[in-house]
Order: structure tokens, then sequence, then C-alpha cells
């Protein structure tokens, strides 16, 4: 019996230990200097600094149309930073639509500060910070869009209700965060899938991540009730995140504006030879649907 209560304590520890470690490495910072910046796309932009909504201060690209009263907000997703390729072959097109650009580092993320990553659950607050800088510059939230990429498209769906923002344009994110790393543990780190609930529980524990609270399709339904368009970019052959986070959204946000792509991998949309006008034309239709922020 002695033995026994030995062994299942040293399972437990080790499970407990493992759990841990994963929670530990997927929240850990991502540094990275700038590869490209906004110039190797053509782009005049200034360096500019914000704050989260939480203090975290983020490093961020302005690239401005002088004139202009609409602005995009572009967000990076998990390991990934500002200067990622679809991010700034992106930002050209809200630019030729008349959009100021405003590309944020998420923190703990290329430059920006932060202890830890939180998979979306924190992120949100560097989104709201990035809206509330741009209001400091003249940019209501009512002719803001928000676009984001994996990790950032689900921020972006998750930091938008209650905001006022015009659209939110959402690129091969997670509508739910605990079912995709029920997939993602196993592949990723090897373990059994009896480890994903001990990885939710210890990410909650520390750093007081809460996996169970990212499940953004919630948010879209907000967001549908708040009459908020969105677009959903998604490809059909995302080895990353199965298309049927794109279909949960979807079915969250009724009204929102769906493609699927065909044979394009995680985020590579940019590519398709349709993508500048499949996003424009979304863009045109909201301009037309601008609102005021709701009243506080």
């Amino acid at each position: 019996m002695r033995r026994a209560l030995v062994l299942l304590c040293a399972l437990a520890l080790g499970y407990v230990g493992i759990s841990f470690l994963v929670v530990f490495r997927m929240t850990s910072p991502s540094r990275r200097r700038p590869g490209e910046t906004p110039t190797s796309a053509g782009l005049a932009y200034e360096e500019v600094g914000l704050l989260s909504t939480d203090g975290i201060r983020l490093k961020a690209w302005w690239v401005p149309i002088e004139g202009s009263s609409r602005a995009a907000v572009l967000v990076h997703g998990w390991g990934g930073h500002r200067s990622d390729e679809h991010v700034l072959k992106t930002a050209p097109v809200y630019l030729r639509e008349g959009y100021s650009v405003l590309i944020i580092d998420l923190r703990a993320q290329g430059e920006s500060g932060g202890r830890r990553r939180t998979l979306g659950y924190r992120e949100v607050r560097d989104v709201r910070g990035a809206l509330l800088w741009l209001k400091g510059r003249g940019y209501g939230p009512g002719e803001t869009v928000l676009h984001g990429w994996s990790m950032g498209g689900a921020t972006v769906v998750r930091a938008a209700p209650g905001t006022g923002v015009a659209a939110v344009v959402e690129e091969a994110g997670y509508a739910d965060l605990p079912l995709l790393l029920e997939r993602a543990i196993p592949r990723i780190a090897g373990l059994p899938r009896l480890f994903v609930p001990g990885v939710l529980l210890a990410g909650k524990l520390w750093p007081d991540f809460d996996a169970w609270d990212v499940q953004p399709d919630r948010e879209a339904s907000e967001l549908l009730r708040e009459g908020v368009p969105l677009f959903i970019i998604h490809s059909s052959e995302d080895g990353l995140i199965p298309v049927e986070h794109a279909e949960k959204f979807a079915a969250a946000h009724p009204e929102a504006a769906v493609w699927i792509l065909p044979d394009h991998d995680h985020v590579e949309a940019f590519a398709h030879p349709e993508y500048e006008e499949r996003l424009r034309s979304f863009l045109r239709t909201v301009t037309t649907k601008r609102r005021p922020a709701p009243p506080t």
C-alpha cells in the first residue's frame, strides 16, 4: 500500500510538472527584432510606442494617410511579429482603400514588453490599447477596422465587442482555444490527451492564463448582436488551425462574409490572386455602415 501511494504521488507530481512545463513553453516570450519594415513594401512609416490597457509597453509602426479619417489595426499571431510577411503584404491593401494603418507587436512578442504570451487571453488589452492610441490621434472606433491573423484573429474578435469598431477581419483564427489545444498538445508536445486538462488547469493557476475563456465564437455572436460586420478568411488546407474553426465563427455570426480558400496553408491567403479585391470589396461595404461608438 505504501509503495502504491508513493507511486501515485510520483505520477501526480509528474503530471503536474509536465503540465506546467507545457504552459511555460507556450507562454514564453518570443522576442525578435523586425527583419523587414514597411519600407520594404514602399511605405513611409513612424516607429511609435503605445500602452495596453493594463500598462504593457507595446511597439508599433504607424503608416498614416494625410486627410484620412479611417484606420486599420493589424495584429499578428502566436510566435509572430509586426514584420511577418502576411502583415506587411496586407498593409498596402488598406492604404489603397484609404485607411491609415497601425501595425502592433503584441505583448511578449517582437519588441514589445510583457513577460508572457497568453494565446489571446490578455492580448485583448493590447488591441484595446491600440484603439485608445488611435482615438488620441483623432481616429474614432466607428471608423476603425481590426484585422488579425491566427492568434491575432482570435484576439481581434474578442477585443471588438463594446468598442464600436467599424468591422473585424479574422484570418485563420481559432474560435475555441480549448478545442484547438485538445488536438494540438498531443501533436506538438508528444503527450497523450489526458494531459490536456492538466495543461489548461496549470495555465489557470500560473501565469493566470484562462484558456477556457478564450472562445472567440462567443464574442462573434456579440458582434452579430451589435451589427459589427465580420469577414472570415480561412483555408481548407490549413495545417495548423482546422477549417472547422472558421465554420464555428460563421455559425456564431451568420451575417459574416466568409471566404474559404483551397490549397493554401496557414495565414497564406495574401498570396491568393483574389485576396486584395475580396478584402477591398468587404471594406467598401463597411464604409457605408459606419456607426458611432456606443455611449459609455
